[in-house]
C-alpha cells in the first residue's frame, strides 16, 4: 500500500514539474518561446500546499510572475504561425473546473484571456507576429492544476523567448 502511494506521488509530482515549462515549437523543430506557470511556494517540496497559475510566484526557487514581464518588457517573439493553445484546468483531485478564466501573459505587454468551458477546456489563440509560413501550430497544455477553493480571478501563464532574462529580484 505504502509503495503504491508513494508511486502516485512521484507520479503527481512529476507532472507538476512537467507542466511548469512547456516548448513551443514551430513546424520545422525551431524553439519559438516557452510557457512557464509560477507557484506560490519558493520550494516545491511544500507538493499539495504549492498552487501554480499565480500571478507573482516562484518556479525552481527563483521569483516568477507578472516580475518576469518587468524584466523582458517590449521583448516582441517573432513567430510566422498562429498558435494555439488547448488544456484543460482541473482541481486538485482531477475534477473539471468549468467557468474559470485562463490568461497568457506575453513581455510586449500583450494579454490573452479565455473562459474554460463546463468540461474544463480552454483554448487560446495568438495570431503570427511576422509573415505567415503556414497553418497554425497546435500546444496541448495538458492539464493544469488550480485549487477549487482558489481565491484567484484567473490561472496565469507567462509565454517568454527561449531565452528569457529572469526577475530583477532573483539577480
Amino acid at each position: 500500500m505504502r509503495l503504491k502511494v508513494l508511486t502516485v506521488l512521484c507520479v503527481l509530482l512529476l507532472q507538476g514539474l512537467a507542466s511548469a515549462k512547456d516548448i513551443v515549437k514551430e513546424p520545422g523543430g525551431k524553439t519559438i518561446a516557452v510557457i512557464l506557470d509560477c507557484s506560490s511556494c519558493k520550494d516545491p517540496k511544500k507538493g499539495k500546499s504549492c498552487e501554480t497559475g499565480v500571478e507573482q510566484g516562484y518556479l525552481g526557487g527563483a521569483p516568477c510572475g507578472k516580475c518576469l514581464l518587468d524584466s523582458n518588457y517590449g521583448t516582441r517573439i517573432p513567430y510566422a504561425y498562429d498558435i494555439h493553445f488547448m488544456g484543460r484546468l482541473v482541481d486538485e483531485s482531477g475534477k473539471p473546473l468549468g467557468g474559470r478564466f485562463v490568461r497568457i501573459f506575453l513581455p510586449n505587454t500583450w494579454t490573452v484571456r479565455t473562459r474554460t468551458g463546463d468540461d474544463g477546456t480552454f483554448r487560446l489563440m495568438l495570431g503570427a507576429t511576422i509573415e505567415r509560413k503556414g497553418g497554425p501550430v497546435t500546444v496541448d497544455l495538458g492539464n493544469r492544476t488550480m485549487k477549487k477553493d482558489s481565491k484567484a480571478q484567473f490561472y496565469a501563464m507567462y509565454m517568454m523567448p527561449e531565452t528569457y532574462k529572469p526577475c530583477e529580484s532573483s539577480k
